[in-house]
């Protein structure tokens, strides 16, 4: 219920005044989702994933072939 209230020949509105909660947008909205593009988006992570992989082990192994290289040579 609203209460107006006149002061100085303006009036103010009680209910505006106060702090009004709104709820996110995305919760009422519903969205259509396309399980291709989600399926894609995993493809696409888990071979970026094999790839740091693949590149961390391999200078991994080449780190350590540089130290045995280095340490058999100054033997």
């Amino acid at each position: 219920m609203q209460k107006n209230y006149f002061h100085n020949d303006k009036m103010s509105n009680e209910e505006r005044d106060k702090k009004k909660t709104f709820l996110p947008l995305s919760i009422t909205q519903k969205r259509n989702v396309d399980i291709n593009k989600l399926l894609n988006r995993v493809k696409v992570e888990k071979k970026k994933e094999t790839k740091g992989k693949i590149i961390f082990y391999s200078s991994v192994i080449l780190a350590l072939s540089l130290m045995g290289t280095f340490i058999a040579t100054f033997k």
